[in-house]
């Protein structure tokens, strides 16, 4: 399986879950066989960023294997601005989640509340795709 230029040796992917796949667990996953381990969702709002607990979680350059970082939000820019960070301290694929159901992701329009809303979708992959040269991919739930 490739995503964009990088070929994982299987197709064994660590979703990512919130408060389950931080660089332990992810590192763990790498060392059992994974594919790919996933973090878990970054939120796009710079304000958080400056929290002990969004600094280390963003920190990606050391871990092994693809490193993939999730990020949730609902503003275009601040999505844009959360993929170039995570992209500057080591992500290699960045996954927007527009998938999450949790009642406290969706309050906030993110997860899969926004995908009530088609345009906004369509500016947020606009906007991310455009902002980085990495791939990136979209969680959804059917």
């Amino acid at each position: 399986m490739r995503i964009g230029h990088h070929q994982l040796t299987n197709c064994l992917i660590a979703a990512p879950m919130a408060g389950i796949t931080d660089r332990p667990f992810r590192t763990l996953c790498h060392a059992m066989g994974a594919g790919m381990a996933v973090s878990e969702m970054l939120s796009s709002n710079p304000e958080v960023w400056r929290t002990d607990k969004s600094r280390l979680r963003m920190v990606h350059s050391d871990e092994p294997g693809i490193r993939s970082v999730q990020i949730a939000g609902c503003d275009p820019d601040d999505m844009a601005a959360a993929a170039r960070i995570n992209v500057a301290s080591g992500a290699q694929i960045i996954d927007i989640n527009m998938g999450c159901p949790a009642k406290k992701v969706n309050r906030k329009l993110a997860g899969s509340a926004l995908l009530q809303y088609p345009d906004l979708v369509k500016r947020i992959l606009h906007a991310v795709v455009d902002a980085v040269d990495v791939p990136v991919t979209l969680k959804i739930r059917t």
